[in-house]
């Protein structure tokens, strides 16, 4: 049941709560969570001080630490190279475990369907500036933060041309910040949510995400803690809510804190 304001917590108060469990599932979205979104996906980068605490807290006893996101996976493995991590990309199609097994959760018989929306995206866009096209194989991304005005328009001319293509091969639109998506129908951050309780079935899950992709995996958390990154108020599926980037950094140095103090 979506809440209309999760609950405004401070960063201590959310460490507190975790500190309560012997076993925890730490899973974080990337972009508007773990790191602040920049105006280019590839200017969205970790500085060393989040790198060395994400290595310090794969390392704490009792903690698994995943990021779970909408990037490809080799760029997750080039932004984030701290040994014991999960990465989970494209929303959980494609698993690394911290050993380097791979686990699909999606067919790669999409890739040409894929291969069409793009060529299309691209002949909407023709010559029109500021707009990135991501082809992810399984997932097609439309990034227009820096497109001149008329964005609308683009973006409705490639829905209705994508419109008949979506509907005979199972796709939805999803519309996040600044973000249009097409992905397969059933296949989102839910799955991984899903992939981790059979995995660590005593672990307390707790997962931190700021976008609509992320409500999907908010609403499997039936047992786990769902935290919603935003400024403002919003309807979400998240329990608790935490202002920015900032204060998820700020954050997982006090979980570090409290767990080396024990």
């Amino acid at each position: 049941m979506i809440q209309n304001h999760p609950m405004l917590v401070n960063p201590e108060v959310l460490a507190g709560k975790l500190d309560l469990y012997r076993e925890v599932f730490l899973i974080l979205d990337y972009d508007g969570t773990l790191v602040p979104i920049a105006p280019r996906p590839e200017l969205a980068r970790p500085d060393e001080s989040l790198l060395a605490d994400l290595k310090l807290l794969c390392g704490l006893p009792g903690y698994k630490v995943a990021i779970l996101s909408g990037r490809v996976l080799g760029e997750l493995k080039e932004f984030l190279p701290v040994p014991g991590l999960y990465l989970s990309s494209v929303h959980g199609v494609l698993i690394e475990d911290p050993a380097g097994n791979l686990t699909a959760l999606a067919s790669a018989g999409i890739e040409t369907v894929i291969n069409r929306l793009y060529t299309i995206a691209a002949e909407c866009i023709g010559d029109k500036q500021g707009y990135i096209i991501e082809n992810k194989l399984t997932d097609l991304t439309i990034h227009f933060r820096l497109a001149d005005p008329g964005a609308e328009e683009v973006l409705k001319s490639f829905i209705e041309k994508s419109k008949g293509i979506c509907e005979e091969f199972g796709l939805e639109l999803l519309e996040g910040k600044k973000v249009l998506e097409v992905r397969p129908k059933g296949l989102h951050k839910g799955k991984f949510i899903d992939w981790v309780r059979e995995k660590a079935p005593l672990a307390y899950i707790t997962f931190i995400g700021d976008d609509t992709t992320d409500e999907d995996a908010f609403a499997c958390l039936e047992e786990g803690l769902g935290v919603l990154v935003s400024k403002d108020h919003r309807p979400s599926k998240a329990s608790l809510r935490i202002n920015s980037p900032v204060e998820v950094q700020e954050f997982l140095r006090l979980l570090i804190t409290k767990k080396l103090n024990h």
